[in-house]
């Protein structure tokens, strides 16, 4: 059986992500803070394996060990293939700089950024000396590519993780690895994280009044349909490691 480590599995794009690999009999670790029912029932009645982890990617040292448990135990399960997505995200704090709290740059940075960081330097190591090959999805933003006010946090963090990919495919190419990474921007979709920037104030984040537009105009894609563009994308078709991926020229 080929595994899928997918974070922030609990709900919106990594639920999808995750329904739609257990529907093709991949199993699932998911690495979250909370479990969900729904996939555990699905895998059960699709004969598939299904762990949760709990972690808390704000905290660096719970991402290391978790990491480095799970490299272990899917590298050693001699699977054809391991995906990971690097799904979980915060879009907080929304605020212009100055008027930031420290801390809530701080939890953004180690969630959008640092816990990537961590779990591909752990899952590399522990897939040296194994046959496995593995494919990495970082989930990345159009904010990555472009300055957004108030979300100078966000737009940063979004931004390394593009860089990330391209420098970490570049070192797997120099090895003549047939590990390959990817970035993918979902665009805008219909989840908790939208509500959360419909909420913001104009004073806070300027393009609020689109974001609702969005919303009331139906212009939201639902996350099952990003999951199918990705998971087809890495499963279906040979991708170009270290490319940014977006879901508006998939679909």
């Amino acid at each position: 059986m080929d595994y899928a480590i997918v974070t922030g599995a609990t709900r919106g794009l990594g639920e999808s992500v995750a329904k739609l690999f257990i529907e093709k009999g991949i199993g699932i670790l998911n690495i979250s803070r909370s479990d969900n029912d729904n996939l555990q029932k699905l895998a059960r009645e699709k004969e598939v394996s299904y762990e949760f982890i709990p972690c808390d990617l704000s905290q660096s040292g719970q991402t290391e060990a978790v990491f480095r448990e799970v490299g272990t135990k899917v590298f050693e399960s001699e699977a054809e293939k391991i995906y990971v997505v690097q799904n979980a995200g915060v879009v907080t704090p929304i605020n212009p700089s100055g008027e930031v709290e420290n801390e809530a740059m701080e939890t953004s940075v180690n969630v959008n950024l640092l816990s990537p960081m961590i779990a591909t330097n752990e899952l590399i190591k522990a897939a040296k000396d194994s046959e496995s090959k593995m494919i990495m999805v970082n989930i990345s933003s159009g904010a990555g590519s472009r300055p957004v006010y108030g979300w100078s946090t966000y737009c940063a963090t979004k931004a390394g993780v593009n860089m990330l990919t391209e420098t970490v495919s570049l070192e797997l190419s120099n090895k003549h690895s047939r590990h390959q990474v990817i970035a993918f921007s979902p665009g805008v979709m219909d989840t908790d994280m939208q509500g959360e920037i419909r909420s913001s104030s104009k004073e806070s984040f300027a393009d609020v009044e689109s974001f609702q537009r969005y919303k009331d105009e139906g212009m939201l894609r639902s996350p099952d349909t990003v999951a199918g563009a990705l998971v087809d994308l890495i499963t279906e078709t040979d991708i170009e490691s270290g490319k940014l991926y977006h879901v508006n020229d998939l679909l």
